[in-house]
Parts: C-alpha cells; structure tokens; sequence
C-alpha cells in the first residue's frame, strides 16, 4: 500500500510519505535496514537537508521500527525489502533487496549513497554512484561486512576499528550513537516520565530483549526467560520496569512492554536509573547518555568499541553466556548503588565527550571528497 505524496515522483519511486520531494541541490539515498541505521544516518541526512539536499530512503518493512522511524522524521521511502529471520529468510532478503535498490537507484540517480547495509553499496557498485559505507563492526561483523566493505567507495568507522581497510578507509573519533546522541544533538525530556506513568522519585529500569534475527546475529544468543524472570525478580521491587523487545512478549510480560512512540526511546534511556539487556546498539546508546548499562550475550568483548566504551570510559559493562554469576553479580551492586553508580557514570561520559570528535561533522567532510 502507497501513501501518495505531493509530487508525481511518488508513484514512480513507490515511496510513503507525506512529504514532497524537492528537486534542486545534491540528491542523496540512504539505505537503512536496522532503527540504529535511521538514527544515526539521519543525523547526517539532517545536515544535507539543511544544505538543499533531496534524500529519499531505502526501508526495511518488518524490522523492529525502521519504518516508523523515517515516517517520524517526515521524509519520503521505498519499501525494498522485508526483514528476513532465517539465514535462508536472510540470503533471500539481501537479493530482494540488491535488486530493489538498484531500481530505486536508476530511477532516483542520486549523487550519493550512504549506507550501513550490502544492498547500498552493491547499487552503486553497479551504477558507478559513490558510496559511503558507515560500519562499527568491520570485519567482526564476517560476511556481512566483506560483501561490503570492499565494493565501497569510503568506509566510515570508529577509531576503535583494530584493523585497516586501506586508503578508502576513514576513521572518527567517537562511536556511532554519538550521531545522533550527541549534547549538540539530543537533549532528554523529562516529560517523558509522566508520559511512562511514573510518580514522582520512582525508580525506572528499561530490560531490553533482542530477536537474534540480524544477520549478523545468527548463532548469537542472549538471556534465557529464566534469566529475564529473575532479573525482574531483582529489579521490581525497586521501582517501575519497562521491557524493549524485538520479538513478540509473552502474555504475562506483554504489560510490561514500552508504549512510548519508538522516536521516543532515547528519552526513556535517559530517565532510566539502569538498562539491563542482551541487545549490543541499546546498552551503548545508554552508556553515551549517561545511564548505566550491563548486556549479557554472545557478542561481549568482541566489538572493539564496545569494548573501548567499557575499559576506557566505564560506560557500559559486557558479561559473555560463560559467566552467569558475574552478570548477576554486576546488577545486584549496581542496584544497590545506582546513586553513586549514576556519579561514576557521569564523570566518564564527561570525559568521553571531551575527548570525542562530532562524527557528523567528519561525514561531511567526507561527503564533500566524494562529490566534488
């Protein structure tokens, strides 16, 4: 189903939105196929836009909010592919989706693509469109990343990237959710507690819970329901809980779940007194706001700056499947401290952001060697 927007290009470009598309500056696509990807390119596509930029995005209909999320943002999108949660519903996806963003690129002819996902830069690959490929996991990431990175024209990364991708590859001091978390970007609302229903110092504690569906998460796993019951066992009597997941919760979890509108989160994370999950984006978007998190899953120790984020700053800690005690260990002192846990955690974002670079501004910088 389309939603007709006020310009003929809508129906030929299959796009929703309610926005029209305007037709002079520097035309821009933007591939998207995870929440994380809208946010952090967003903040870049912010900047084009505020240059006379024309963007149009590339959607993932089926995974978790993307679509909801550029729909917030009030710009225009083609559906190009379905979230696939098999490796077979996967390798099916990305061809679904190569073959839609090179249609949509022969049709829109952008100057440039910036993309976290394949199917971007195989558009441009073939169309000989320049193309930014923004990645935090480089090669940790495995085939994800090796078809494509080496077909890009740029690859952006965190300076806590361990390997070198040769003279196309350009680092940022910082880490991706200082795209869009930045202080010069993000300001929490503290309305957004009334909004969750919370009365006055009531304590608020966010479990997010990950589908393991992401390519790059087959084989990766997380919390079992009995380690979720009894982290809200631990954490309930505390104070309010609020569950993020990507999967569909139980019946006696499903009252639990956030109704906050997804452009909303951000502003949870912020209230929140601590976040407790096995999701790897949310427990680092958490740490560079300023509120504590543990994460407990496959991945920990394996993503250089996440692990940057936790041995440097102190702003997020990792416990691998292996070392159950020590996960439970973590958020049991840390609920019984989340007074001066909040002061330790302060001080480190505090220095974080001292050291920190803006890596949009970088981006446009890039974005400006590309297409000159």
């Amino acid at each position: 189903m389309l939603i007709i927007v006020d310009d003929d290009r809508s129906t030929r470009y299959g796009m929703r939105s309610s926005t029209p598309i305007r037709s002079h500056g520097m035309k821009v696509l933007i591939d998207a196929v995870h929440p994380a990807d809208v946010w952090t390119l967003g903040a870049v596509e912010d900047r084009l836009l505020a240059e006379g930029a024309d963007t149009l995005w590339l959607s993932r209909p089926g995974k978790d909010s993307v679509v909801e999320l550029i729909e917030a943002r009030g710009r225009p999108h083609v559906p190009a592919s379905s979230a696939g949660t098999t490796m077979f519903g996967l390798a099916k996806e990305l061809l679904v989706r190569d073959r839609n963003a090179l249609r949509t690129t022969r049709r829109f002819r952008p100057d440039l693509i910036l993309t976290r996902s394949p199917a971007g830069v195989h558009a441009g690959r073939l169309t000989r469109t320049p193309v930014i490929y923004d990645t935090d996991d480089g090669h940790v990431a495995g085939l994800l990343f090796w078809v494509a990175g080496p077909f890009a024209n740029l690859i952006a990364s965190p300076t806590a990237t361990e390997r070198s991708y040769g003279r196309k590859h350009r680092r940022y001091r910082g880490y991706k959710e200082l795209f869009y978390l930045h202080p010069d970007r993000f300001t929490p609302d503290p309305g957004v507690r009334g909004e969750i229903g919370l009365v006055d110092d009531e304590r608020l504690f966010v479990l997010r819970l990950t589908a393991f569906t992401a390519s790059h998460d087959v084989s990766e796993a997380g919390m079992s329901r009995a380690q979720i019951d009894r982290i809200l066992a631990m954490m309930t009597p505390l104070g309010r809980v609020v569950i993020s997941s990507e999967s569909v919760l139980p019946p006696d979890l499903a009252g639990m779940r956030i109704t906050t509108p997804p452009e909303r989160f951000h502003h949870v994370l912020a209230a929140a007194d601590l976040v407790v999950g096995d999701s790897q984006t949310v427990c680092s978007e958490a740490g560079v706001i300023g509120t504590p998190s543990i994460r407990y899953n496959t991945w920990a120790g394996r993503h250089p700056y996440q692990v940057e984020l936790e041995e440097k700053w102190g702003l997020t800690r990792a416990f691998p499947l292996t070392d159950e005690d020590g996960f439970f260990s973590a958020v049991e002192s840390s609920l019984a401290d989340l007074d001066g846990l909040h002061e330790r955690q302060a001080d480190g974002r505090r220095r974080m952001l001292e050291w920190c670079g803006d890596p949009v501004d970088d981006l446009m910088t890039w974005i400006a060697e590309l297409t000159r």
